[in-house]
């Protein structure tokens, strides 16, 4: 009886003894991890972030190979993008819709945009979506070190050995490293590719923005020149302001809009206060610009989720077939009944 006690006891220091060997093993292993990039000392090397956006366009691209979708590759300030391209069903379309969907999602997001791009083509429009570069959001400010043991003051050669420091700052190298080209410049060129290859089958063209997105469409809308204007609309679906720091604020280009306008959106609630009501100074800053036409049409909540995509469907078929196909077939309709009759079977003399 004393020997299995004595075995037992002796048994349980085994346990403890790997316990704790396993322990001091793993806690060697954790901290000669590399720290993360926030813990890094002014000075060293940070690690660069993937592009995620650029894998999500290459998956996007793959699967829409062998569907009814042309991806299209054009090319803006020598550089390459996508234009998810959707052929409408007849030879000569009505016009064409060109979208810019929200920076948040992709550019054939199963809400709000999928179905108006594939959808519409079935009523003679043809689609295009643009795909957008990555957003530059404004950088955190830097967290105030403090230190104790600093002097109170320093000497000229330390003043200047600070300097040098800041120069070689990482977040000073990466913001003159940065692209040459602001994502206002680069979708901007990638819209102008987009619309020359629409237009080479129609004059009419839509311009669609989507959430973020219409922060990017209207920006185009205000470079359509007097003679387009006619054939051109702009229609904001669930308009917000773009977080980019080279986007242009939304509500103030609406004040200089020049094309007809129609803008999609939910109503804040009642009890929001006034600096929250986007909507409301969207339309202060219209009825201050020269458009003719700015249509606002509310939309329920359920509209910016999956089972509105119906809702909103119908909605923008709606517009189109009552603000562009009627007028247009009105036109053309005065066209025919001003063309002067042939002169057929006249006596001589006759004039």
């Amino acid at each position: 009886m004393t020997v299995v006690l004595i075995s037992l006891d002796f048994q349980k220091i085994s346990d403890i003894y790997f316990n704790m060997k396993k322990i001091v093993i793993f806690s060697i292993c954790l901290f000669s991890l590399p720290l993360p990039s926030y813990a890094l000392e002014s000075g060293e090397m940070h690690r660069a972030a993937p592009d995620l956006r650029a894998n999500e366009r290459k998956d996007i691209a793959h699967y829409l190979k062998n569907s009814l979708t042309e991806v299209v590759t054009l090319t803006a300030l020598e550089t390459e993008f996508d234009l998810y391209y959707y052929a409408a069903d007849e030879k000569e379309p009505i016009g064409s819709l060109l979208f810019f969907p929200d920076e948040r999602s992709h550019a054939d997001w199963p809400i709000n945009l999928q179905p108006l791009r594939t959808g519409l083509t079935r009523y003679k429009w043809q689609t295009a979506v643009v795909t957008l570069p990555v957003a530059t959001h404004s950088p955190l400010p830097k967290r105030s070190v403090y230190r104790s043991d600093l002097p109170e003051q320093t000497t000229n050669a330390e003043t200047d050995s600070d300097t040098d420091t800041s120069k070689a700052d990482p977040d000073v190298q990466q913001k003159e490293a940065q692209q040459e080209h602001t994502m206002a410049d680069m979708i901007g060129a990638r819209a102008t590719a987009a619309v020359a290859m629409l237009k080479e089958k129609s004059d009419m063209l839509i311009i669609t923005g989507i959430g973020q997105g219409a922060t990017w469409a209207t920006a185009l809308a205000l470079t359509v020149a007097a003679a387009d204007q006619q054939n051109t609309r702009l229609l904001l679906i669930n308009p917000q302001q773009s977080e980019d720091i080279s986007a242009p604020t939304l509500s103030e280009m609406i004040s200089q809009l020049t094309v007809d306008t129609f803008d999609i959106y939910t109503p804040v609630r009642k009890n929001a206060s006034y600096a929250g009501d986007h909507a409301l100074a969207r339309k202060r800053a219209a009825n201050q610009s020269e458009v003719e036409n700015y249509l606002q049409i509310k939309a329920p909540q359920r509209a910016w989720q999956q089972n509105g995509n119906d809702w909103l469907f119908r909605k923008v078929r709606g517009l189109l077939k009552n603000n562009v196909e009627n007028i247009l077939d009105d036109k053309a309709e005065q066209k025919m009944q001003l063309k002067a009759p042939e002169k057929i079977n006249q006596p001589p003399g006759t004039t």
